[in-house]
């Protein structure tokens, strides 16, 4: 059989499927393109490793979850005498001692295994079909010969029934187009050939294949993503003959009470022939009465009374689409519906007073930097040891700090003082105190903080904390407080 002929069949089958008695309402149908990486095992000859395909096919939905399909693909297949496994990529022709050559012509009938408001499906299906093929010498082009079922010699090639499984999966990508990884295992089942026995045992039966199709859909004028229910499928309005305008209409809805089967349908509603509402977008709001029509089939239960999808923290992103959905009121959010926060401080943009605070500075409600640090003293205790005045590196982070908030409040103004235990004399004591009250004033003027700002005072032996009679107390007393002031 040659390809003008398959091709000739399929052009036939397509004719009767899509011509049939039926409305395209009523049905889906699909044309997809396919590329495939497939391999023919299963005999005791040099295996065929992986090697491309292509081929296109056409599909018709029965129901929301039955599917009818049908394929036509083209293989041009090398095997490889050095290959290990099937799992091989490519061929090497030089090495090669046979030549497959195919055409596959298939009909599959599959069930999608979820419903279809799902994002991802699965379908697995079961079908057969007609593959044309033949073996050839790579080096001369010609094909082989083998031995017939009366030990005459024959062309090695054959048209063959087959039976085959499949399992797929659909990602859609938008109303009309979806991407289908499906893989398929086909058994040759030597209907069709006329080969002796001792040559169909040691041929190749299995061609297995993966590949990725790019589907499009179309065949109904009132499309939608999510398919009506099965029982809505079955249900087709009846062909009534409509009577003379004078016959009662109660809701005036255009269509007379004795064949209204929706009677009391609200002013305004769009109705079909039998007096029921027309929903085009399956939101639960009928036509006339919807203020959002096309509303995407996702946002179904999540509209309001009229027909528009619910945006619970009014952020401009639909509930159904909203990854972050209760923002409050007011702040800047992304694609997702998440808040925007620039300069990550907890507070969102939009709701930020002070946008642009720096990094790690702790802010009020408002994103402002939080003013109540200055309401009360800081006080360092430092274990200094007896007659030194460096301070140690824990309470540096704590000066670093400071001057970084500082540096954001110009107005504030800072009293330095440095307090001693009792040990030692008095007058020493206040110089040692002012040293170390010096040594705090010259890390913050490192860190940035204007010396102007900031006055010094040793306070020695004076405004004891703790007892100086143990050594945690007088521990205590050695200490920097710095007075925040205006």
């Amino acid at each position: 059989m040659q390809k003008t002929t398959v091709v000739f069949i399929v052009l036939v089958l397509c004719i009767g499927i899509f011509f049939s008695p039926v409305s395209a309402n009523d049905y889906r149908y699909s044309v997809k393109l396919s590329g495939e990486f497939a391999s023919l095992t299963g005999g005791e000859n040099p295996k065929f490793p992986l090697q491309g395909a292509y081929g296109f096919g056409l599909s018709q939905a029965l129901t929301e979850r039955w599917k009818v399909d049908l394929s036509l693909l083209w293989y041009d297949m090398y095997d490889d005498t050095t290959a290990s496994s099937i799992l091989a990529f490519g061929h090497n022709k030089e090495i090669a001692t046979r030549h497959w050559q195919a055409s596959r012509l298939g009909v599959a009938v599959s069930r999608y295994i979820f419903g279809p408001d799902t994002w991802l499906n699965f379908s697995t299906g079961l079908g057969g079909g007609l593959m044309v093929w033949k073996y050839k010498d790579p080096g001369s082009d010609t094909t082989l010969k083998t031995i017939g079922t009366h030990n005459e010699t024959i062309d090695f090639a054959s048209s063959e029934l087959f039976i085959s499984g499949l399992l797929s999966i659909d990602i859609p990508l938008s109303k009309r187009w979806s991407l289908d990884f499906s893989t398929h295992a086909d058994y040759l089942t030597g209907a069709g050939n006329e080969f002796a026995d001792a040559v169909n045992a040691a041929r190749d039966r299995w061609l297995v294949g993966t590949s990725l199709s790019l589907t499009f859909s179309f065949g109904s004028a009132g499309y939608q993503p999510s398919w009506p229910s099965q029982q809505d499928w079955g249900t087709k309005p009846s062909k009534r003959e409509i009577p003379m305008a004078s016959s009662q209409d109660s809701d005036f809805d255009g269509v007379p009470d004795n064949v209204d089967d929706c009677p009391g349908t609200p002013d305004g509603v769009v109705v079909d022939n039998t007096g029921c509402p027309v929903d085009s977008d399956w939101d639960g709001i009928p036509d006339g009465l919807d203020d959002c029509p096309g509303t995407d089939a996702r946002a179904k239960n999540n509209v309001d009374i009229h027909g528009c999808p619910i945006d619970s923290d009014f952020d401009g992103v639909p509930d159904y689409l909203d990854s972050c959905p209760f923002n409050p009121v007011g702040a800047i959010v992304d694609e997702n519906g998440c808040p925007v926060d620039s300069d990550v401080d907890g507070v969102p943009d939009g709701l930020d007073d002070c946008p642009g605070t720096l990094y790690g500075i702790a802010v009020d409600r408002c994103g402002c930097i939080d003013l109540s640090i200055f309401a009360k003293p800081m006080v360092l205790h430092i274990d200094y040891p007896p007659g030194s005045f460096e301070v140690d590196p824990k309470n540096l982070e704590r000066l670093k700090e400071l001057a970084r908030v500082l540096q954001f409040v110009p107005e504030i103004r800072l009293e330095i003082n440095g307090y001693t235990d009792n040990i030692g004399k008095e007058r020493a004591n206040r110089k040692l105190s002012e040293k170390r009250a010096n040594r705090v004033r010259d890390y913050l003027v490192a860190f940035g903080v204007a010396k102007e700002r900031m006055k010094v005072f040793g306070r020695g032996e004076t405004n004891f904390v703790a007892s100086n009679k143990t050594a945690a107390g007088r521990a205590k007393n050695r200490r920097i407080e710095i007075v925040f002031y205006k």
